[in-house]
């Protein structure tokens, strides 16, 4: 077994396991071997790829060595004498987190550094330097033309506004800007213009367009325009917040329909059946989002070779608790049958970490016994070595028995009350399910919390809607770090009003550097007084007398102006003004 300490790489990895091969050789009868002893493999016949969830499950079978052998010895109810040595003792909850009294926007930039923003702003201005490089000729009408470099205190408005769009869902974003009675949202109009909103929405950039390789050609990365948001993420997940023994191991999808190579399409789901899948480690009890990452196809991944020796589903799960250095530490990861096998319970369990989860009737080395018929209620215990295997039908609608793996339960009943209609009934059922039931659901329910506040608008740019989607993760990760940091009987701010205060102190930085730059404006409107503009009553209009051109003999450029200079009132566009001089 591995100490539970340091940071453990892929090298160390393999050690331990080595290692452990030989120690569980030496064992009574009821050890078992490792799955990895050799690197010789038989692969079950790989069935045709298809693009639902099941089609990738089958790879992680195509690594299970027919070497991970040993007698599976059948048990019953309180014969199980199993003990476990693998200790948790990390000190879980927030890490460097403010003081308990702090604001909402405390919480806000633990996970939105001044860096990233930074960075955003950059690249932001950026590529709408390189736009205007590429399209000299705009036309007339363009909000391009009236592109300005964009500011930190800006991007925080900008930020506030995608936020308090999920908050006050309308269908469209012109619909934000509406000016008739019953639609009208004074707040939207004072932030932001509606044109420099999506003037900035359409410059958005987190790299150098210039550093990545274009579609089509040898390098693309699909993922390179929002991966450094997927790194920076990863990063504060694990330095703020320590989670609990129970972790849970899942898929969550970030919905689009988007042109990608990306694209996957899994029918099952019922928020979204169409987008972009994320593997994802999450915090079973607090629903903490722990580590993700993109998943690119087994045909374009950096993990391929990992893939191709022990599967699709066992290489995700080791990538992810790598990726937080939650190895060696006693953890205890839940998952579905997706991911769970034999050999990878074993590895997990080499390197002190223990696994719960439902596994497929047809995976490789399961008791025989479970291909049976069972009968309502009955259940059946298999140990071999560390690992506990059950088969449990509870219903009569339940044709097959659910077949669960766990290296941490025990052959033992537990009873739990079920309410139905207001009635309470006492339900007796195996320990190992009803822990499954309690833990697996921590990515489901992030997924369910994060979309009860998310704008998911369509974009013409997918990774646009994935940067967005993160944006959101890190603001749910702050609220439960917030609830976290709380003693016990502190009031608790609901998620709504704490995100409410979040984009109420965003949009007060921002309104207050808008309104000085107005405020300085006005101090030299005073001091020179010839680039006053106002703007006309109605909708009446004038020719601006800047950019609009009327010749007899030349060609006809007419760009009409609502606002007029205050000294000779002749038609001026704001943009204009610079360049106006004045006649009186």
């Amino acid at each position: 077994m591995c100490e539970m300490a340091g940071i453990v790489d892929d090298e160390e990895i393999a050690r331990i396991i080595a290692e452990s091969d030989s120690d569980w050789a030496s064992e009574s009868d009821d050890s078992f071997q490792t799955s990895l002893e050799s690197d010789s493999s038989v692969p079950d016949k790989k069935p045709k790829v298809t693009v639902h969830r099941d089609s990738a499950s089958s790879a992680s079978d195509e690594s299970e060595s027919d070497t991970a052998s040993g007698d599976w010895k059948e048990i019953t109810d309180g014969d199980d004498t199993m003990t476990h040595n693998l200790k948790y003792s990390e000190l879980q909850g927030p890490k460097h987190a403010p003081p308990q009294g702090a604001s909402p926007l405390s919480y806000f930039y633990m996970f939105f550094t001044v860096q990233l923003l930074q960075e955003i702003v950059v690249q932001t201005n950026n590529y709408a330097r390189q736009f205007h490089l590429n399209h000299m000729v705009l036309s007339p009408h363009s909000r391009a033309r009236k592109w300005k470099d964009l500011t930190l205190a800006e991007l925080k408005g900008f930020i506030a506004c995608i936020l308090n769009m999920g908050l006050e869902r309308r269908p469209t974003i012109a619909s934000y800007w509406y000016t008739t009675a019953s639609q009208y949202c004074p707040w939207f109009h004072d932030m932001f213009p509606r044109d420099r909103f999506q003037l900035i929405l359409k410059f958005f950039h987190m790299v150098d367009n210039k550093n990545l390789a274009a579609s089509g050609e040898q390098g693309y990365d699909p993922c390179a325009k929002f991966q450094p948001l997927v790194d920076h993420a990863n990063t504060v997940f694990r330095h703020y917040y320590t989670p609990h023994q129970q972790l849970s191991v899942d898929e969550s999808l970030v919905g689009t329909k988007n042109h990608t190579q990306l694209l996957q399409y899994l029918p099952n789901k019922h928020h979204h059946r169409w987008g972009i899948k994320l593997w994802m480690l999450c915090d079973a009890v607090t629903n903490y989002c722990l580590a993700f990452f993109v998943y690119q196809g087994a045909k374009r991944t950096e993990d391929k070779d990992a893939i191709q020796k022990y599967g699709l589903a066992h290489t995700v799960v080791m990538k992810l608790l790598k990726m937080g250095n939650y190895i060696c530490k006693g953890y205890h990861v839940f998952m579905d049958n997706f991911f769970m096998s034999v050999p990878l319970a074993e590895d997990l369990y080499k390197l002190s970490t223990y696994v719960t989860g439902t596994i497929r009737r047809n995976r490789k080395f399961l008791p025989q016994a479970f291909q049976n018929k069972f009968e309502v209620g009955e259940k059946k215990y298999f140990r071999k070595g560390p690992i506990l295997a059950a088969a449990f039908r509870e219903k009569k609608s339940q044709r097959l028995p659910v077949l669960l793996l766990s290296t941490h339960s025990k052959a033992e009943d537990t009873q739990s009350v079920r309410v139905r209609h207001g009635k309470q009934k006492h339900v007796i059922k195996p320990s190992i399910v009803q822990s499954y039931n309690d833990f697996m659901g921590g990515v489901d329910a992030s997924d369910a919390m994060l979309y009860s506040y998310l704008d998911e608008r369509r974009t013409v740019k997918y990774w646009k809607k994935i940067a967005f989607n993160i944006f959101s993760r890190m603001i749910l990760n702050s609220y439960i770090i917030y609830k976290q940091n709380l003693s016990a009987g502190c009031n608790t701010m609901s998620r709504l009003d704490y995100t409410i205060k979040i984009v109420d102190a965003l949009s007060k930085e921002w309104l207050e550097e808008k309104n000085s730059e107005v405020g300085i404006l006005g101090t030299n409107n005073v001091e020179n007084d010839t680039k006053l503009i106002r703007k006309l009553p109605a909708k009446k209009e004038k020719d601006c007398c800047v950019c609009s051109k009327r010749t007899k003999n030349g060609p006809v450029k007419r760009r009409r102006s609502r606002t007029v200079c205050v000294k000779c009132e002749k038609g001026l566009h704001g943009e204009c003004f610079p360049k106006h001089k004045c006649s009186k």
